[in-house]
């Protein structure tokens, strides 16, 4: 039986995942959270306190709603997409079209789920938000030890947009100091990589190429925006 790992370890074995650690880890938690709704989308849960809170909620926001289908089965989409026709009907048919026009424009009440704002309402959204201000509170006390901060320094490092989040967790001059220089130096690492790539794109200098070379594209992309996604 596979042992279920602290915060800590969490983070740690993140360092070595060849991208910003936080954003390896929303990733999983992410895809792991997608199969257990795709679960709880079989015709056997749909009472079940999971399933409506799904429905009530609205369902999920765009891009985690194409997600689910995509690993869903067509019967478990339209078992869920079914039910949210149902409550969306039933929430048009008790207002008047003056009214629901006037909702439409304020993206308000029930239907600030189905708007393009309404990521707020998407549960796996909400849910990821949590985890992600958990994980950059656990990289600061992590990031006390200087054997931590040695492996760290190794690593790709945090993308910018997490970067400049976690510094509103930290208080230590000296740690903001440690991840501004670090940042510097892993940016710098990503950037040879992209140029090496680029100049052994030709053979006999293509098959040369390391494998940070090869991945230096995906990285340099996600340090800059953070991982695909919300």
């Amino acid at each position: 039986m596979e042992q279920i790992k602290s915060m800590s370890e969490k983070v740690i074995d993140a360092f070595s995942s060849g991208r910003c650690p936080v954003c390896a880890m929303l990733r999983q938690d992410e895809f792991d959270s997608l199969c257990r709704w795709v679960v709880q989308s079989a015709e056997k849960y749909k009472g079940s306190e999971e399933r409506i809170k799904l429905v009530t909620s609205g369902g999920f926001c765009n891009y985690h709603f194409w997600e689910f289908q995509g690993l869903n089965t067509n019967y478990g989409n339209a078992a869920v997409g079914a039910e949210l026709l149902v409550r969306l009907i039933k929430i048009i048919r008790t207002r008047n079209y003056e009214d629901i026009i006037d909702v439409f424009r304020e993206r308000k009440d029930d239907f600030k789920a189905w708007s393009l704002e309404g990521y707020a309402h998407c549960l796996l959204c909400r849910e990821l938000k949590e985890k992600e201000k958990r994980y950059l509170k656990e990289l600061t006390v992590i990031l006390q030890d200087d054997g931590h901060k040695a492996k760290y320094s190794e690593s790709c490092g945090l993308c910018i947009p997490h970067f400049i989040k976690i510094v509103d967790y930290i208080e230590n001059g000296l740690l903001i100091k440690f991840l501004f220089e670090t940042q510097i130096a892993q940016m710098g690492k990503i950037k040879a990589n992209a140029i090496n790539l680029m100049q052994k794109k030709e053979p006999p200098l293509c098959w040369e190429q390391t494998e940070d070379e090869k991945k230096s594209w995906f990285r340099a992309i996600e340090k800059i925006v953070g991982r695909s996604g919300t």
